[in-house]
């Protein structure tokens, strides 16, 4: 019963919380991965080379991050999100048009930095700053933004294969981030 009392009494702040890690779907592995089959046939890749590819990115997102992780600290996580929303809007975009398989290195940078990067930081940090004697309650429940995005946009998306090309479900990607940030703000 106390769980839903904190529920109804913050659920603004959770659901802040909630956004921000279900919207890091994504910039993730999970969902990157349903078009990989795609991108490999677009640009004539073997599964070696879009590792390859994807190890690059992931990798230089995770050097960044370094860097980028500091943000949180400096600034609000309302201001924050909406630029890195922004970002990751951009970066599915970018994904949608991507022409070559050296700018698709950029594509998953742009994607892993702002989806599983920084909307999961921001997520956390958001928790760790709004609340204080109920922090562990406040993570636990805006953590179920992963496994909801986990359990419901790969599904989605699947389905949606069967009537769109693979670059139009990316710019549906972006179109769902921009929905987003007016909730989120």
């Amino acid at each position: 019963m106390a769980y839903f009392r904190f529920i109804r009494a913050n659920w603004v702040f959770l659901l802040a919380g909630f956004l921000l890690t279900f919207t890091s779907a994504y910039g993730q592995t999970y969902f990157i991965s349903l078009f990989a089959g795609e991108i490999k046939g677009s640009f004539g890749l073997s599964d070696g080379q879009w590792g390859g590819i994807y190890t690059i990115g992931t990798t230089l997102s995770a050097i960044t991050m370094v860097w980028a992780g500091v943000l949180t600290d400096r600034f609000r996580v309302r201001r924050l999100s909406f630029w890195v929303m922004v970002a990751l809007a951009g970066a599915c975009l970018a994904m949608a048009a991507v022409p070559n398989w050296i700018v698709l290195i950029f594509v998953i940078y742009a994607l892993r930095l702002t989806g599983q990067g920084m909307m999961s930081q921001l997520g956390a940090v958001a928790m760790v700053r709004w609340f204080e004697a109920a922090r562990g309650k406040a993570l636990s429940l805006s953590s179920m933004g992963f496994a909801a995005g986990q359990a419901i946009l790969p599904v989605v998306f699947v389905a949606l294969f069967a009537s769109f090309h693979w670059r139009s479900l990316w710019v549906l990607a972006a179109a769902l981030v921009l929905i987003t940030m007016p909730v989120m703000l």
